[in-house]
């Protein structure tokens, strides 16, 4: 079987100013709350009792800042553009 062609856009996108700044306050401020906060506070944050619930996203949340750190912030202004 023959799979038809995907056409994929090969011009970057624009990065904006506003993009950049977005990405730096968003990764900025999450590093900072993950830096700052243990699982009690993460669960007072976000309105969650502590049970296997909450466990399950707040381990999901310190995934989320490990992965966020795995890209450099002129990629993710880039996808945030291309995603526009």
């Amino acid at each position: 079987m023959t799979e038809t062609p995907v056409s994929h856009e090969t011009e970057e996108p624009e990065v904006s100013l506003e993009a950049l700044q977005t990405v730096e306050s968003f990764t900025t401020a999450l590093n900072n709350f993950n830096w700052r906060s243990d699982y009690l506070r993460f669960c007072e944050v976000l309105g969650f009792t502590p049970d296997s619930y909450a466990e399950e996203k707040y381990q999901q949340f310190r995934e989320l800042v490990s992965y966020l750190d795995c890209f450099d912030k002129d990629a993710i202004a880039k996808m945030i553009e291309a995603g526009k």
